[in-house]
């Protein structure tokens, strides 16, 4: 993982609370599936594999779709 998502990682679990990190995926072009990605994992503290589970996709998918969704949110934060 690059410095730059760790930055960006670091800067998601420093957001006070849900309303503000519902605030921040609505303002980027994720899809509903990429937003839910992050929930899961970042409020509620699941891992890839779970996730995969939930959404019906494999866990190196996920991981893939967030390391996008990263980038994505690099450009916001």
């Amino acid at each position: 993982m690059t410095s730059e998502h760790i930055k960006t990682r670091h800067k998601i679990e420093q957001i006070p609370d849900i309303s503000s990190f519902n605030g921040l995926l609505d303002m980027c072009t994720l899809t509903d599936e990429d937003k839910e990605l992050l929930k899961l994992h970042y409020l509620q503290g699941k891992d890839f594999r779970y996730i995969g589970d939930i959404l019906g996709f494999s866990e190196s998918t996920i991981k893939k779709r967030h390391k996008k969704a990263l980038q994505k949110l690099s450009k916001i934060l």
